[in-house]
């Protein structure tokens, strides 16, 4: 269905079209915050320790060195799983959501209705092959012109999965991204840890900041085919 009207175009582009513009803006706000509240969260940590050992000075030495080993462990590990392991989750949920908000929208427009069970995932597919089946092959929309930008977003998607089946272990990502081992982590902006049960991997800032702008330029470029697809100029 074609419009046009340019300011009814607009309208529709800019309000009534389900693209990443509002949701991206959240993100980007929450990414600027991540690195503040964790480093507001790691200094309230440090404090409330110093604090108490000064409130008990007749605290066991073995009991104030097993604190001391207990911040780091909070410092280093846990607070940066929370807050930028957190932002992976989200910035995968909104990369799905959207996805799926515009290829129904095109369904809508073409009287081509998504039905749920197309979006479900067949044996050996994951989710952006499902992006692929539902946009590439019944709109005939190229979902992913960039091989590169795919191999980006399926690098986030394994690690959120990594991270929310598996807590982060190494034996949750594929032998692609765990082959190499710590400089293969380091150099995807992966923090590595090792404790007594399990190895594992944390995303650290440059992680986090480098596959935000993967999902809002390949969402940003996905919205721009879509919408000419659900809205051909005559």
């Amino acid at each position: 269905m074609t419009i046009d009207d340019p300011l009814d175009d607009l309208e529709q582009h800019a309000i009534k079209f389900p693209g990443p513009t509002l949701p991206m803006a959240g993100l980007r706000t929450a990414l600027a915050a991540v690195e503040d509240e964790l480093a507001h969260a790691r200094d309230q940590a440090t404090i409330r320790l110093h604090a108490r050992h000064r409130s008990d000075p007749g605290r066991h030495p073995d009991d104030r060195e097993l604190d001391l080993y207990e911040l780091q462990v909070t410092l280093k590990q846990i607070l940066p799983r929370v807050f930028r392991g957190g932002f992976v989750l989200t910035l995968w949920s909104v990369f799905e959501v959207v996805s799926k908000r515009m290829a129904e929208y095109v369904g809508a427009r073409k009287g081509d209705v998504i039905a749920p069970s197309q979006w479900k995932q067949k044996p050996l597919e994951n989710f952006l092959d499902v992006v692929d089946r539902v946009y590439s092959r019944k709109f005939g929309i190229q979902a992913y012109p960039d091989p590169n930008e795919r191999l980006q977003l399926d690098q986030l998607r394994e690690l959120r999965n990594a991270l929310i089946h598996h807590n982060g272990s190494v034996k949750g990502l594929p032998e692609a991204m765990s082959a190499g081992g710590v400089e293969c982590y380091k150099s995807r902006g992966l923090d590595h840890y090792t404790d007594l049960h399990e190895e594992f991997v944390i995303p650290n800032a440059d992680f986090i900041r480098h596959h935000f702008a993967v999902v809002d330029k390949y969402l940003t470029s996905l919205a721009e085919r879509t919408y000419e697809a659900a809205h051909p100029r005559p």
